[in-house]
């Protein structure tokens, strides 16, 4: 929420009608259906945004409002439209048609109370004014002032109002407040807040402020936001929206401070364009850098959605020169019945070193590289089709880190559903041309094409399942710039035979009083491929899989087509569980599965030290998952090597989650593989764990055991009060990809509560990186 929303909270009790927020900034733009039906569903939108907004957690530590506001008077209700009137005397003069009330006046229509000392009302201008202190009640708020005229035509008169909106637990003050028509509303040294009148922390305070409800906007002058009585933030002017229509202006500030840029400002100005386009233009100050120029234009219409953001340093003053980057984004249909479908991902950086010393996070300041990508699919009945264009931007100054481009691919595959105990055929089809600059990274580039038909029989029962498989693949290269003598083309053609099965079997037991359900699945899985040698073929884009439980049943340990593995094999696998057996809860889960190999494996990846695997099984690798208690949750993975009697593979994961504000995380990783930079035993530790309802500490510590050094760590605290709150954050991180410098940061909230944050937002960061996490602050 923006200092704008205080000041519309003003209109919406004077204007006795149903409290209304509009529709911030930041929220999704409506397509063009949605603005075609947007009047439609306002009243809808309006009173779902009110739910959400009145909720008072956020005041659990402030006095109760009713030991602040005046109380109600304890009147029945009246039922209807009618007037219930209490005086001392009155005095009616009929002929001049006026009334004279004295002495504890109180007035009841509806939902609303009048009390004065003295009310006068003249019916022939159908005036009412009551002064010598009033006070007024409806259902939502309080008004207290020395005077108070009512006029016909909707218009009215309040002097030195003080008022209580209970329903959003703030208060204020306004010197004068002329109603001049239904639809505007003139307020003079205004104020606002939630704090207790007792301990005002913070208060926004106006000079003149124009609310034009049929315009939907509201103009204000001299806005000032004070923190303990000293003003700490000005602005001259501010037009605002009222409603739920969006409206240019400026955002709240954020502010911040690193190694790489120094103390820095961000100042984002909204842009309302169109219901479905806008635009942010954001002035980023860094003292080290300069100042930087972001844009961010976002659009949806009924077909597509899309977001660029452009970035620009004229002049960075560290760097000696001028810096940008760009991402743009799109997705949509191209025609009305979505089977045409675009996807375009491009990305760029004007250098290198770009996001280390610019970017405030360690998974934007470890890019190496940035993809360009333009996608366009076509969905048909029971198959779908892609073409592809993709080049990438090396970051990484290693010349072999550069990948290769398609340019282009195209792909056929079959979707059609798969039936029991009937003939099913999957085809996968591509073509895609493969490039690189030759110049900066010797080594073949060309065509390659494959077609890879899948004919199986699924045969399932509720409690077994065997589903033989028998496929075909042919791939074919066209290649240049090979070694002289080499050749320039290459076919292989392989076919596979294959068998997936399993049970399931369960059984009903009870454990500490706990009726659960037991499950016992075994499954085997057996595969057969002959061997073709095909050291002649290049990489353009294929990797073999890290080794994993589910990995042991796919049918090719390699993720694409330049490698198609030999294997003469079988899995063993089994899988228990114990659910609860009304809720359905996993409460324990294992699994364990290991490949035994009838033949040698003598296609590798040509960087792989072993050129032929004679072992006659896998390794071992067991999943362990529980959720023991209530609040405990844990996992395991252990993969071990049996000829070798060597644990190759250990993760370990416990999480104690005992209520939304108390998270604490612990894990460990281990990875002992043949290769450089393979091996990694590295401790993650995370919490966000309040002590009491003032006082929370958060922080995480990763770090490497091989490397001894700590890869990231950021340490916090949060303090709450009645209506504020505050978080500070120091954090200390590897800024590059090698691991070869570290950037220190600080992150700094402040939270006025009921009106907004000021500061440099940490919700996303700290939900990344403390699993379990939901931002509440």
């Amino acid at each position: 929420m923006t200092v704008r929303n205080y000041l519309i909270i003003i209109l919406l009790f004077l204007c006795s009608h149903s409290l209304a927020t509009f529709a911030k900034n930041e929220e999704v733009l409506k397509s063009e259906d949605e603005v075609s039906n947007a009047e439609n569903e306002k009243v809808l939108k309006s009173k779902a945004e009110n739910e959400e907004f009145l909720k008072l957690d956020d005041f659990a530590l402030c006095r109760p409002f009713s030991e602040i506001a005046p109380p109600r008077p304890n009147f029945p209700p009246l039922e209807d439209e009618s007037i219930r009137l209490f005086s001392d005397s009155a005095i009616v003069q009929e002929k001049l048609g006026t009334s004279t009330f004295s002495g504890n006046v109180l007035v009841q229509k509806e939902g609303m109370i009048l009390s004065a000392p003295h009310v006068f009302y003249d019916r022939n201008k159908e005036i009412l004014d009551a002064d010598k202190e009033f006070l007024f009640w409806d259902k939502d708020y309080v008004i207290q002032g020395t005077q108070i005229q009512l006029r016909p035509e909707e218009q009215g008169e309040m002097t030195n109002a003080d008022y209580w909106l209970l329903s959003r637990r703030a208060r204020g003050h306004a010197k004068k407040l002329i109603k001049e028509s239904k639809d505007i509303v003139q307020l003079e040294q205004s104020s606002y807040t939630t704090c207790d009148p007792d301990n005002e922390v913070w208060r926004i305070d106006t000079s003149h402020l124009t609310l034009d409800d049929a315009n939907s906007v509201g103009i204000a002058h001299n806005v000032i936001i004070r923190l303990l009585n000293m003003p700490v933030f000005y602005l001259p002017y501010l037009s605002f929206p009222i409603g739920d229509q969006r409206k240019s202006g400026f955002l709240v500030p954020s502010a911040g401070s690193s190694d790489e840029t120094g103390i820095e400002v961000s100042i984002p100005y909204y842009l309302n364009l169109a219901p479905n386009y806008d635009a942010t233009v954001t002035s980023r100050i860094m003292s080290r850098r300069g100042v930087m120029f972001r844009t961010e234009v976002r659009y949806l219409t009924q077909l597509t959605d899309g977001n660029l953001k452009f970035e620009y340093i004229p002049h960075d003053k560290a760097f000696k020169d001028e810096r940008a980057s760009l991402a743009y984004k799109h997705r949509g249909a191209i025609t009305k019945n979505k089977r045409w479908l675009t996807d375009i991902d491009i990305n760029y950086a004007s250098d290198q070193r770009y996001f280390e010393e610019l970017g405030n996070d360690i998974s934007v300041a470890s890019i190496t590289h940035l993809e360009r990508r333009g996608d366009v699919l076509y969905y048909g009945d029971g198959w779908y089709g892609l073409g592809r264009v993709q080049t990438f931007q090396t970051l990484d100054q290693n010349p072999l880190a550069r990948p290769y481009q398609r340019l282009p691919q195209f792909l056929f595959q079959t979707a059609i559903p798969e039936r029991n105990r009937r003939l099913h055929l999957d085809l996968k089809t591509e073509w895609a041309r493969f490039n690189r600059d030759i110049e900066i990274v010797e080594g073949p580039i060309g065509n390659r094409f494959d077609i890879y038909p899948i004919l199986s029989f699924p045969w399932r029962t509720p409690g077994t399942f065997v589903k033989p498989s028998l496929s075909l693949q042919y791939t074919r290269y066209d290649l240049d710039n090979v070694k002289p003598g080499e050749d320039t083309s290459h076919n292989r053609f392989l076919w596979t035979a294959s068998m997936d099965s399993g049970l399931f079997l369960e059984r009903d037991i009870s454990l500490f009083d706990n009726d659960l359900v037991q499950t016992l699945e075994p499954r085997l899985y057996y595969r057969y491929r002959p061997y073709e040698d095909q050291s002649d073929i290049p990489i353009f884009d294929t990797a073999e899989y890290e080794l994993s439980f589910l990995q042991f049943f796919r049918d090719n340990r390699f993720s694409g087509p330049d490698r198609v593995d030999d294997g003469h094999q079988v899995t063993l696998g089994m899988t228990s569980r114990f659910l609860g057996t009304t809720t359905g809860i996993e409460h324990f889960r294992a699994s364990l599965g290991q490949v035994f190999y009838f033949q040698d494996r003598r296609v590798t990846m040509p960087y792989d030290p072993v050129e032929v695997e004679t072992d006659t099984s896998s390794s071992i690798i067991m999943e362990l998952a529980t959720q023991f208690a209530k609040s405990w949750r844990a996992s395991s993975v252990f993969q071990w090597n049996p000829h070798h009697n060597d644990t190759e593979q250990t993760v370990l994961r416990v999480r104690y989650h005992p209520a939304l504000d108390r998270i604490f995380n612990v894990s460990y990783r281990m990875r002992d593989q043949e290769g450089e930079n393979k091996d990694l035993k590295q401790t993650d530790m995370s919490f966000y764990w309040t002590l009491s309802p003032r006082w929370t500490f958060l922080g995480r510590f990763n770090y490497s055991l091989i490397k001894d050094k700590m890869l990231d760590t950021f340490t916090g605290i949060e303090y709450s009060s009645c209506c504020w709150a505050i978080r500070g954050i120091t954090r200390r991180y590897l800024n590059s990809a090698d691991g070869s410098g570290y950037l220190n940061g600080f992150f700094l909230q402040f939270q006025m509560t009921g009106l907004g944050t000021v500061g440099q937002k940490a919700d996303s960061f700290l939900e990344q990186r403390i699993p379990g996490y939901q931002d509440e602050f």
